[in-house]
């Protein structure tokens, strides 16, 4: 909660507050809270100990943000001519902390318990925090916030459109963080299997989220490549449970879906990023420092926003109706958003096209000469 907060308020004040500042004070203060996480279990039962455990989360979730959406905005400023590859190398690293995280944590768990894994990886973004003070370049900003609303962004419907696909796609996401750990119960698999296969969407999203970024700058239509991300998506998610008409679950099945949904994420999602900056500069919006943070807010907030709502409305969907057909109504979402996009190119192209040949004819007219 405190991340989608604190993201569009972050990308507004990000060049008055410092780009750098608040990328390295937002890693100092996350690894801080995972370090005070870490140790709460010696904190006394009770209220107090729910305070204080709310009150790391909610801290660590502000860190977090403050380091994300400077990151992204960073990543705009020093990365004109190859945002996509850059934001693909940095999901490839998202990607690979998500499916390795779970297997470093467990195993730092088994040799000193819980605090370890905690301790363990907050030091080490504490450590690099300061390092990042004396290696990281300075970047020049105007030291000002933007003077305008979040909302006249927002308004703009290629912005619009993208955000709601970053939204669905993360609803999904969080959907299955919750329901495909009892869906994978049923196989009745061994710890270490489960955990392979839950590894297997995010491995395969950190490779190949690198070459959609690079097929993206080299000229490929990145909402061409948004559009196909998502019908993989749904197709994935047709799959997994599967729904129910296609027939019954099978354990190849699913691992099939798994691996469909981490290929198809990439795609549908690394050209979001260049995409709202492209359509940001059309509509006027300057190619400087506070229109990347502000880009960059109105992104990091969808993602947790779809993220929280997944998990808690999807995980009661999947209450009454069952995993199979939460699945269906996800995948249901997901293919009405891309029917929209569709729609909303299609006609944009067929304006594009009016009001060039429109140009056109007006450019003719005025070299007609005078008689």
């Amino acid at each position: 909660m405190s991340n989608l907060i604190m993201a569009p308020l972050f990308g507004k004040y990000l060049s008055l507050l410092g780009v750098k500042y608040l990328y390295i004070s937002g890693l100092f203060l996350s690894g801080g809270c995972l370090i005070c996480f870490g140790i709460l279990d010696r904190a006394p039962a009770g209220p107090s100990y729910l305070a204080l455990c709310i009150l790391c989360r909610a801290l660590g979730g502000v860190g977090s943000s403050a380091s994300v959406t400077s990151g992204f905005a960073i990543v705009a400023q020093e990365f004109p001519h190859a945002i996509a590859t850059a934001t693909g190398l940095l999901e490839m690293v998202n990607g690979a902390g998500f499916g390795l995280g779970p297997f470093v944590g467990g195993a730092l768990y088994e040799v000193g318990g819980f605090v370890v894994p905690f301790a363990a990886v907050g030091a080490t973004m504490m450590l690099m925090s300061v390092m990042y003070i004396f290696i990281f370049p300075s970047i020049k900003s105007a030291r000002r916030a933007y003077s305008g609303s979040l909302l006249s962004l927002i308004r703009i419907p290629a912005i619009l459109i993208m955000s709601m696909t970053v939204f669905f796609a993360f609803f999904g996401l969080a959907f299955l963080d919750v329901g495909l750990g009892p869906h994978l119960k049923t196989f009745n698999l061994s710890v270490i299997v489960t955990g392979v296969i839950f590894m297997t969407a995010p491995i395969l999203y950190a490779l190949t989220a690198p070459i959609w970024g690079w097929l993206v700058d080299r000229g490929h239509a990145g909402r061409i490549m948004i559009v196909v991300g998502n019908l993989v998506c749904v197709t994935g998610m047709v799959l997994i449970g599967p729904v129910p008409i296609v027939g019954k679950s099978h354990l190849w099945l699913t691992i099939l879906a798994i691996v469909i949904l981490g290929i198809g994420f990439a795609c549908s999602q690394v050209p979001v990023f260049r995409d709202m900056l492209m359509t940001a500069r059309a509509h006027g919006f300057p190619d400087e420092l506070e229109t990347h943070g502000l880009i960059s807010g109105v992104y990091n907030f969808f993602y947790p926003f779809g993220a929280f709502l997944g998990a808690v409305v999807g995980g009661i969907i999947s209450d009454r109706i069952g995993f199979r057909w939460t699945c269906s109504v996800i995948a249901l979402m997901v293919f009405t958003m891309v029917m929209v996009m569709i729609i909303f190119m299609l006609i944009s192209r067929h304006l594009s096209h009016k009001r060039k040949s429109q140009d056109e004819q007006d450019k003719g007219s005025e070299e007609i000469p005078l008689k």
